[in-house]
């Protein structure tokens, strides 16, 4: 791409810079660099861990079940 001013050139730049900043990053275990500097690091992390906790007790119990019905969502948060 061809940049006619360097006020275009700045603004093409300042986008990228934006883009790759709230863009997750596989280094950062899958978090954006806006949320590392942030301090959400960790909280978005745990937000995940406790989501597939979720995610795979609500298939064992779906897989369990004779009836194949998907159990209730309070039941299962609500279990030990």
């Amino acid at each position: 791409m061809v940049y006619c001013s360097p006020a275009e050139l700045k603004k093409a730049v300042d986008e990228a810079i934006a883009v790759y900043n709230r863009t997750p990053h596989e280094s950062l275990d899958n978090v954006s660099p806006n949320d590392v500097y942030a301090g959400r690091k960790e909280e978005i992390l745990e937000r995940r861990k406790e989501k597939k906790r979720l995610t795979l007790e609500r298939r064992k119990q779906y897989n369990l079940n004779p009836n194949n019905q998907s159990p209730d969502r309070h039941q299962i948060a609500n279990s030990p």
